[in-house]
């Protein structure tokens, strides 16, 4: 299992994702940001409805989320009628630069080592996360030390993983 950084080190971790004048630094996305293309998805996720073509992670956590899926798709029987289902199709972006929502720090987002799926089940502040119902998504990402933000009990965001320890 990886060693992820705590929220608080992620500068050190992944890098300062902020430009001189605070906006995004295009520099640190040059050299930190890769591209998943859906051919190396093990199955077909969505946004918006439509199937996405490529996913832009941090060159950190590619491997880690690519064996998360894996390890999904296998739990699934390889079905993709049960990853949707089980709403782990429905993907809602990883990175975004933008603070946190309920603070002035840096959304885990801006690094590009978070993910949200399912949102319309799986809503910011609802206690009871869909994803709950499917321990075989919740054990993928803890396999590989995932935070769940289901497992919050102040903002419950249960769409929400990170490759980031709270702290």
């Amino acid at each position: 299992m990886n060693a992820w950084p705590k929220q608080s080190e992620c500068d050190a971790f992944y890098g300062n994702p902020r430009g001189p004048d605070g906006s995004a630094s295009a520099k640190w996305e040059a050299e930190n940001l890769v591209y998943i293309a859906a051919f190396d998805l093990p199955f077909i996720i969505y946004y918006d409805g439509k199937p996405v073509t490529r996913v832009r992670v941090h060159k950190k956590v590619k491997d880690a989320f690519l064996r998360v899926l894996n390890r999904i798709w296998e739990a699934s029987g390889k079905s993709q009628a049960k990853v949707d289902e089980w709403g782990i199709s429905k993907y809602a972006g990883c990175y975004e630069y933008r603070k946190k929502r309920s603070g002035t720090t840096l959304s885990m987002h801006s690094y590009a080592c978070a993910f949200d799926f399912d949102p319309a089940n799986n809503g910011f502040r609802d206690p009871t996360p869909r994803f709950a119902d499917y321990p075989e998504v919740i054990k993928a990402f803890a396999a590989e030390g995932a935070v769940w933000g289901g497992d919050w009990k102040t903002n419950c965001d249960g769409m929400h993983w990170q490759f980031a320890r709270v702290g």
